[in-house]
């Protein structure tokens, strides 16, 4: 027995396949990570174009905080608004929720998230996620606009998307399902008519 220990103890047979099943295990490991890391970069650029799309259907239609289109005899055009979808709720003026709708499931209003044609596409339509996110929208006064009876504002129009949470290939398999989140993605636009709906 002794003789058998001492002989397997120093035989070379076998040290192959197990060098050989380290180096693919430490393959199979990076090109993993490596799926991963380009799937999360996908998602952030999905929300990222996500966000441009609100910002551009919020620039040009009814603001969320329902005050600023009824802007007339603006004597001060630096104020700040932020509306948030969690709260439904502004910081000031009042919540519009159908102006919110508006900007995550776009102009069709049909409430849900799917294909359409481009000119018809919302927050959602773009990136799936935004429906679990959490959409903020922000009115900031430039400055700029006309005051006086006729006054209308020119408000810094930004919109956030902020705890998305990021979908992985092979990590959802072992419990990170929606525990990491992508960082907030926010897109601004200069507000051109807050009034045309």
């Amino acid at each position: 027995m002794k003789r058998l220990l001492k002989r397997f103890m120093h035989g070379e047979a076998g040290s192959v396949t197990v060098e050989t099943s380290l180096i693919i295990l430490l393959l199979i490991m990076l090109t993993g990570g490596t799926i991963e890391a380009g799937y999360a970069f996908h998602q952030y650029n999905g929300a990222q174009q996500a966000a441009r799309t609100g910002a551009r259907i919020a620039a040009t239609s009814d603001p969320v905080s329902r005050d600023i289109a009824r802007y007339t005899n603006v004597t001060n055009l630096n104020f700040e608004r932020h509306c948030s979808q969690d709260t439904r709720s502004c910081s000031r003026g009042q919540y519009d929720a159908s102006a919110m709708s508006r900007i995550i499931f776009g102009p069709d209003g049909d409430g849900t998230c799917g294909a359409t044609s481009r000119a018809r596409r919302g927050m959602c339509d773009v990136f799936k996620d935004t429906e679990r996110a959490h959409v903020d929208v922000s009115y900031i006064g430039s400055g700029l606009g006309r005051t006086g009876p006729q006054g209308d504002a020119a408000p810094l129009v930004s919109v956030t998307l902020r705890d998305v949470p990021l979908n992985f290939i092979f990590l959802d398999f072992i419990g990170f399902k929606d525990i990491v989140h992508l960082p907030p993605v926010e897109a601004t636009l200069m507000g051109e008519d807050l009034k045309n709906g």
